[in-house]
């Protein structure tokens, strides 16, 4: 909206979100996994807490292992957010913990309403190697962010 996208910029994040969820969520299905949601509207945070707190659990995120397109960081900085991701921030904040060395920019990332952000899925702990592996094979983009916790809310780590 405030046109300051670069043209290549444009062109990743359009690539990203045209990407389907179809296969992942066929490979969820395969491993059993019963803990998933779609990553839209009211961000990874907004969904994640959603998610744990329809399962009674918390969750634990690194930050370093969330997946960003490239050129986020730089959007962040220049405070490119759209009015949803302070909606989303008034909303979820008081459930969410931020370590002190994650800067406010990169908080508002995890409020950042997405059109596309991928699938959130809940894998278990003894399932977690051979489900990466399986994606890899199928060549299937997967990270592990975090892990669930018997606490309330999302504890968001470095």
């Amino acid at each position: 909206k405030r046109e300051i996208a670069a043209p290549g910029d444009v062109a990743e994040v359009v690539a990203w979100m045209k990407r389907l969820n179809r296969e992942a969520a066929h490979l969820a299905t395969r491993f059993g996994l019963r803990g998933a949601t779609d990553i839209t509207g009211y961000s990874l945070l907004g969904h994640g807490l959603e998610m744990a707190e329809a399962s009674g659990v918390g969750l634990r995120l690194d930050f370093h292992r969330i997946p960003f397109v490239s050129c986020a960081r730089k959007y962040a900085e220049l405070w490119a957010f759209p009015g949803g991701a302070s909606d989303n921030r008034l909303f979820y904040a008081s459930r969410v913990s931020f370590d002190s060395s994650i800067d406010e920019a990169n908080q508002m990332l995890l409020f950042d309403p997405q059109t596309s952000g991928g699938l959130l899925l809940a894998v278990p702990p003894d399932t977690v190697n051979p489900f990466l592996e399986e994606a890899a094979r199928m060549e299937q983009a997967v990270w592990q962010v975090g892990e669930v916790t018997d606490q309330s809310g999302i504890e968001v780590r470095p």
